[in-house]
């Protein structure tokens, strides 16, 4: 999973960065290997509709892979990894629980507003900010050249007195803070982790031939006062084979969501262009069901179920002449 230079990177290194500079940065910290494998896990190509399953959605340039803890175990096991809740139990005074966590893919554009990530929330709307300790954690699963994490240095310590905006905006930064915005163009499996008080974003570009993917995910120290805050956590059964206490904890078995998960997605937040290739794709298969559909309606439904019936009988019987040929 990880780099052996990484690997003997302590974790009071990482957390000292953490509580002075707001940040920690290791390029490279993920095997080339681990994040082609965890990319396998994702098809940004097939998008949910009506399908009863998990997977890709759709909004404006960005294409999301919200429930990944529920198809992907290369991902799963590395937000329960024991250095990403090292650094956790190192960091935090308190409990601490994953309230999110997303693979995404941003593509063509993107401009994104210099924000925080200590986010109180109502339904889908942004009501607060809070002042509990968080950790943003980011890998970057591609070359990132643009469209790099910017994070404006010391900006933890002074964000507090913004708190009453949402966004703060370009003209500010650049008048106040220029010398001081730090960017992160790194390779694949670089892994960047802040202080979600801190004030950060993606480096704005305009490039319809790239492309960058990330995993992101945000741990925050979360306080009795704050019940259900954070995203469901969907994870498949299959992959605890590192259950303990502190992992049930930190996921947040028994533990109220309230917040929807991001982002909150329908054809509406789709561009023109995966619209009408949704609607290509559609044609074809609506095609299809109407087929069914007419075949449904003439024949009756014993008719259908014994043509089942005979049909499965055939492959069975064919499948064991395949069996007995292949043991000669």
């Amino acid at each position: 999973m990880f780099n052996l230079d990484f690997i003997n990177v302590s974790n009071n290194q990482i957390v000292n960065d953490l509580k002075t500079k707001g940040y920690f940065v290791f390029e490279q910290a993920l095997t080339e290997q681990y994040v082609d494998e965890m990319l396998q896990e994702v098809d940004f190509n097939q998008i949910l509709v009506n399908t009863n399953d998990v997977g890709v959605v759709i909004a404006q340039t960005y294409k999301f892979f919200t429930h990944c803890l529920a198809s992907s175990k290369k991902t799963y096991d590395l937000i329960t990894s024991s250095r990403v809740l090292d650094i956790c139990q190192g960091y935090f005074d308190d409990i601490y629980k994953l309230t999110n966590h997303r693979i995404y893919q941003t593509s063509k554009t993107s401009h994104m507003p210099w924000h925080t990530d200590n986010n109180l929330q109502v339904g889908k709307q942004l009501v607060d900010k809070h002042n509990m300790p968080g950790l943003l954690f980011l890998f970057y699963l591609s070359d990132v050249t643009q469209n790099a994490f910017q994070y404006v240095k010391d900006s933890h310590k002074w964000s507090a007195q913004y708190n009453h905006e949402i966004y703060l905006s370009d003209n500010f930064i650049e008048s106040n803070y220029k010398n001081d915005i730090l960017t992160f163009p790194m390779k694949k499996g670089t892994f960047i982790v802040c202080d979600i008080h801190g004030v950060h974003r993606a480096e704005p570009f305009n490039d319809h031939n790239y492309t960058r993917t990330s995993l992101l995910f945000q741990v925050d120290q979360v306080g009795s006062q704050y019940l259900g805050h954070g995203e469901k956590n969907i994870v498949n059964t299959e992959y605890l084979d590192n259950l303990t206490p502190e992992i049930m904890d930190y996921l947040g078995f028994g533990f109220r969501r309230d917040y929807p998960a991001f982002p909150c997605s329908s054809i509406a937040t789709m561009t023109p262009k995966d619209i009408l290739a949704l609607q290509r794709k559609l044609l074809v298969e609506s095609l299809e069901a109407l087929n069914k559909s007419v075949i449904k309606s003439i024949l009756p439904a014993e008719a259908i179920i014994n043509t089942k019936r005979f049909l499965w009988y055939i492959k069975s019987k064919f499948s064991k002449i395949i069996n007995i040929n292949s043991k000669k």
